[in-house]
C-alpha cells in the first residue's frame, strides 16, 4: 500500500538523475465563486482495495539503465493482476529511501546504476507526479487524500497493460455571461491557451516517469447549464469548436475532448460533427443525460439542507451568479436578484448531480480531476492555471500577465487601465491584459511578446513577411526582458547566424567575457571519445547546471585571507541556432528559480532552503573540490532567491567527467527534492531550437541542461557569455 505521508516523501524523489533525459540505445473567484463546471457529488462512491506488494527481482544491465524507456516486459501477460505477476520494467529506478529526514545519507546514494522498478513502484511515482498538481499540496499537508486508494488501483491497471493513464476534468462550458465586467469575449482566449498548456504539461510529467504518459479527456459541461444561464448552444459549440482548435495548434497532443453523446453511449455519431448536427442533438442529450442519470427521488431541498458539500456549492453558486447575471436583467431590488440567482443554482445543482452521475459511471477507469476545491474523497482538486492568488477560472475571469510572466487572474473590468494594456490575438480578438513597460515598445519593428509556458517569452514579426533585421534589435531591452521572464526567444529575424553581426550584438548586450577558447563557443558534438573531454560537446545528456561553475579562479577571501578557487559566473547565455536539432532531440531545458520556489510543495520553505549549503567534488585534474557553497543566492539586480546547484553525475550515467554532490550541512534528502523541483513541468521549459533561432537566458535565475541527441544530426548552437 502507498503511504499516506506527505508528497514529498513518495518514491519519485528518489532519483539521482533524470531518466528522460538519456539517449536510449535504440530505441473560482475564491473557494465560493466555483465556477459553472462540475457540481462536486458527495455521493459517489470510493473504490477501496487491498495491495499487495510486487517486487523485481532481476538485475539490471548497463544497457538497461540508460533506456529512457518504462515498457512492461515482453513476457508479462497483460491480462495478469498486480497480486499474481511479478513485473520487470525496461527502466531502472534508484531504491527508496530507507532514513529519515534528518540522516547525512540516503541509502541510495546514486553512484552505481539504479535497482530496476516495479509496477508498484510506477504506480507510486505517478501518484507522486499527481499529488504535486493539488490544491492543498503547497498548504495543507495534513489533510488526507482520500482518493488516493482508488487512483492506486486505476493508475496499476493502466501500468500493467502498458497503457496511457486516463484522467478526466469536467470544464471549459462556456465564457460567463457576463461579457462586460468579467471575460473578454465569446471564445477561448489566454487563459484557456495557458490551461491547457497546464494541462499538457501533466501529462507530460506523467510521461516523465512512466513511458505510454497520460491522457487528460476534458468533459464540457457547457450544454447541461447554457440554457439555464442564457447562453445559446450555438454559443457552446463555437467555444468548444475554437478550445479544440487551440489545443491542436498549441501541440496539445495529450489533451483530449468527451462530449455529452460520449456519457449515452451514442457512439453512431462519429466526430468530427457537423454545427447542425451539433445544434440539432444538443436539446436531445441534454434531455436524456438528466432522464438516465438523475438519481430517482432526488430531493433538492433535503439534499441543500442535509448535505455540507451541497450546502457549499449552493452558497457557492449563489455568489458567482450575481455578476455572471448582473447583465441580464432589471431587478427592482436585491432581494428579487437574490431569489433569481436561488432559482437557477438549484437547477444548476439538479443538472450537475445527473453529469457527475454518468460521468462516475461512464469514466470507471479515469482518475476524476476537479476545478474545485473539495474533500478530494474521490477526486484530485487542482487549478487549471499556475496562477498567483485566488483560484479563477478563464472562462470566469480575464488572464493578467506581469512583466516577469507571473500570472493572476480577476474580472476584466477590474484591470486598471493606467497600469496594464489588452493585448490582441492575431485575429484581432482580445487576449489577456499585460503589464505595461517601455520594455515592449521596439521601434521601426511591429512585434509580437508570447510568454511561453511555463517561463519565457519569444518574439516574433507580426507579419511573417517582414524581413526585420537582428543587427536593429534593441539588445539592451533583451537583456532587461532576459531578467525579468528568460529565456528570451527571437524567431523570424535576419542576420542572426551572421558571425559578426551574432559577436557584435554581443557586445551590445553587455561584457563579453571570454574563455581559454576565445569569446565564441561552437557547441556541437565534437566525436572526442577522450574520458578528459566535455559532455558539452558529446551528444550526451548533461547534469542540470549554471554555466561558469567549473571555470575556476585563484582569489583570495576577505573574510579570512585565505586563497581559493572561486567560480567567475558568467550573467548571461547567448545562443544562436546554426543547425537545431529534430523536435523533441536535443532539447534545451531551463529552469526558473521564480518558478521553483512558486511550486516549492510543504513543508518545505524558501527560509529553510537558503540555510543550505552544498560540496561539489569533480573529477577533473584540479585537486580541490569547492565546498558549502550556499544553494540560494539573491540576484544581483533585483535581489530576488536564485537556485545555485549542479546535479549530482556519476560514472554510470556519462563517459566523460563525473561530479559528487553532497548536502553538506543537513540531509541528502534535499537532493532529491531540489533535482525533482527543477526538472517539474511547471517549472521547467523543456525547449527545442529551431532554425536561426536567438536566446538570451538569465544564468543567475535559471538553471539548465540538455537532453542527449542523436549523432549525426548536425546539431550546432553558438554560444557567448555576457557580463
Amino acid at each position: 500500500m502507498i503511504s499516506q505521508a506527505d508528497t514529498h516523501s513518495v518514491s519519485h524523489l528518489s532519483a539521482e538523475v533524470k531518466p528522460q533525459l538519456l539517449k536510449t540505445p535504440d530505441v473560482s473567484t475564491e473557494a465560493l465563486e466555483s465556477d459553472i463546471s462540475e457540481y462536486d457529488s458527495s455521493s459517489e462512491c470510493e473504490t477501496n482495495s487491498t495491495r499487495s506488494s510486487i517486487e523485481t527481482e532481476s538485475d539490471v544491465s548497463e544497457e538497461l539503465v540508460k533506456t529512457t524507456n518504462y515498457r512492461v516486459a515482453a513476457d508479462v501477460d497483460p491480462k495478469a493482476t498486480s497480486t499474481a505477476a511479478t513485473v520487470q520494467i525496461e527502466q531502472a529506478q534508484p531504491e527508496k529511501s530507507t532514513t529519515s529526514d534528518n540522516d547525512i545519507e540516503v541509502a541510495y546514494d546514486g553512484k552505481k546504476p539504479p535497482m530496476a522498478r516495479s509496477v508498484i513502484d510506477i504506480c507510486e511515482d505517478i501518484l507522486g507526479v499527481l499529488a504535486r498538481y493539488r490544491l492543498t499540496h503547497q498548504s495543507d499537508t495534513s489533510k488526507v487524500w482520500g482518493a488516493k486508494s482508488k487512483f492506486l488501483v486505476q493508475v496499476e491497471r493502466c501500468v500493467i497493460r502498458a497503457e496511457p493513464v486516463l484522467m478526466s476534468l469536467p470544464a471549459f462550458p462556456f465564457k460567463s455571461p457576463n461579457k462586460k465586467t468579467k471575460v473578454l469575449g465569446t471564445l477561448p482566449d489566454k487563459g484557456e491557451e495557458v490551461a491547457l498548456s497546464h494541462l499538457e504539461g501533466l501529462c507530460l510529467a506523467i510521461k516523465d516517469v512512466y513511458e505510454p504518459g497520460a491522457n487528460v479527456f476534458i468533459v464540457s459541461d457547457g450544454l447541461m447549464y447554457s440554457d439555464i444561464l442564457g447562453i445559446s448552444d450555438l454559443e457552446v459549440w463555437r467555444y468548444g469548436q475554437a478550445l479544440r482548435k487551440m489545443a491542436r495548434d498549441h501541440r496539445c497532443d495529450h489533451v483530449k475532448f468527451l462530449r455529452l453523446r460520449n456519457l449515452l453511449g451514442t457512439e453512431d455519431i462519429a466526430e468530427p460533427i457537423t454545427e447542425e448536427e451539433y445544434l440539432r442533438d444538443a436539446p436531445q442529450f441534454r434531455d436524456d443525460l438528466l432522464e438516465r442519470y438523475l438519481p430517482k427521488n432526488f430531493d433538492i431541498d433535503a439534499q441543500i439542507a442535509k448535505d455540507a458539500s451541497t450546502t457549499l456549492t449552493y452558497r457557492g453558486y449563489i455568489k458567482f451568479l450575481e455578476t455572471d447575471l448582473a447583465t441580464q436583467g432589471e431587478w427592482e431590488t436585491k432581494a428579487q436578484m437574490k431569489k433569481q440567482c436561488e432559482a437557477v443554482a438549484r437547477k444548476m445543482i439538479v443538472r450537475g448531480k445527473a453529469f457527475a452521475t454518468s460521468i462516475a459511471k461512464n469514466l470507471t477507469e479515469h482518475v476524476r480531476l476537479s476545478i474545485h476545491p473539495s474533500t478530494e474523497q474521490n477526486k484530485l482538486s487542482m487549478s487549471i492555471i499556475p496562477q498567483i492568488g485566488r483560484s479563477v477560472t478563464p472562462w470566469h475571469g480575464a488572464l493578467i500577465r506581469a512583466i516577469d510572466g507571473s500570472i493572476t487572474m480577476g474580472h476584466a473590468a477590474s484591470v486598471p487601465a493606467l497600469t496594464h494594456d489588452l493585448i490582441f490575438d492575431r485575429e484581432g480578438r482580445p487576449s489577456y491584459f499585460r503589464e505595461r513597460s517601455d520594455l515592449f515598445d521596439w521601434p521601426g519593428m511591429d512585434v509580437d511578446f508570447n510568454y511561453l509556458y511555463p517561463t519565457g517569452i519569444i518574439i516574433t514579426p507580426r507579419d511573417p513577411k517582414s524581413r526585420y533585421s537582428f543587427h536593429d534589435v534593441h539588445m539592451q531591452k533583451v537583456r532587461a526582458l532576459s531578467e525579468a521572464c528568460s529565456p528570451v526567444v527571437l524567431r523570424g529575424f535576419t542576420d542572426t547566424t551572421d558571425e559578426q553581426v551574432f559577436e557584435a550584438k554581443a557586445h551590445e548586450c553587455g561584457t563579453v567575457q571570454p574563455w581559454t577558447f576565445g569569446i565564441r563557443q561552437s557547441v556541437k558534438d565534437a566525436m572526442n571519445p577522450d574520458p578528459k573531454a566535455s559532455t558539452v560537446t558529446s551528444t550526451e545528456a548533461m547534469p542540470m547546471h549554471y554555466d561558469g561553475f567549473f571555470f575556476l579562479k585563484k582569489e583570495i577571501d576577505p573574510a579570512d585571507g585565505v586563497e581559493k578557487l572561486v567560480s567567475k559566473v558568467p550573467r548571461f547565455q547567448y545562443f544562436t541556432a546554426i543547425t537545431p536539432s529534430p523536435p523533441g532531440d536535443g532539447m534545451t531545458l531551463f529552469a526558473s528559480s521564480q518558478l521553483f520556489f512558486q511550486h516549492l510543495p510543504a513543508p518545505y520553505t524558501l527560509t529553510e532552503l537558503e540555510k543550505l549549503k552544498w560540496d561539489c567534488k569533480h573529477s577533473s585534474n584540479w585537486n580541490n573540490h569547492l565546498q558549502d557553497l550556499p544553494l540560494v543566492t539573491p540576484h544581483p539586480t533585483n535581489a530576488k532567491p536564485c537556485v545555485r546547484w549542479h546535479e549530482p553525475w556519476y560514472q554510470w550515467m556519462t563517459k566523460f567527467s563525473t561530479n559528487e554532490i553532497r548536502i553538506s550541512n543537513s540531509g541528502q534528502h534535499y537532493k532529491d527534492l531540489i533535482r525533482e523541483m527543477l526538472y517539474d513541468r511547471r517549472v521547467c521549459l523543456y525547449f527545442n531550437f529551431e532554425q536561426a533561432d536567438i536566446l538570451v537566458a538569465d544564468n543567475i535565475s535559471m538553471m539548465h541542461t540538455r537532453s542527449a541527441f542523436t549523432p549525426g544530426t548536425g546539431r550546432e548552437l553558438w554560444r557567448i557569455h555576457i557580463n
